[in-house]
Formats: C-alpha cells, structure tokens, sequence
C-alpha cells in the first residue's frame, strides 16, 4: 500500500485534555504527527478545530478517523 500524506479537520470541545488525547491517540499507535494548528471556532468559542498533518496509507487513515470519533470531546473528524 502506498503511503500519503494527508491532512485532517477535527473539530472537538474547547475543554483541558482535549489535544492531549487526540495527540495521545496517535502515539499509543506509533503514528507521527508532521504539522498541528489549533484555533477556536470564530462562529462558537466552545468550540476549537485542530488541522493535523500525518502520512500513512489508506487503512491508517480509516483507521485514525474511526478512533478520533470515539473520543468523546470531538465532535467531527474528517480529510480534507
């Protein structure tokens, strides 16, 4: 399987911890993060989106999305 780059959107609950587990989640599986950018949402401050940058191929990235929406605090994760 050929590995990419790709970019994901996640938006999740402005709340302590929150980054920590999703950037937990990615090295309990040995996966490596190349870019993170966090800013709140402009239109709900309850609310942050987190654009990360990861290479693997398509089943890691299946994968990585499934997990993220099991997390409770994130409410979309998706490629872009």
């Amino acid at each position: 399987m050929e590995v990419k780059n790709f970019t994901l959107s996640i938006v999740v609950m402005n709340r302590p911890g929150v980054l920590s587990r999703v950037v937990g989640l990615f090295t309990k599986r040995g996966y490596n993060i190349d870019s993170l950018y966090v800013s709140a949402l402009a239109e709900d401050n309850s609310m942050s989106r987190i654009i990360m940058t990861s290479s693997g191929n398509d089943a890691i990235r299946e994968q990585i999305i499934k997990q993220l929406e099991k997390l409770f605090d994130v409410q979309e994760a998706k490629l872009i």
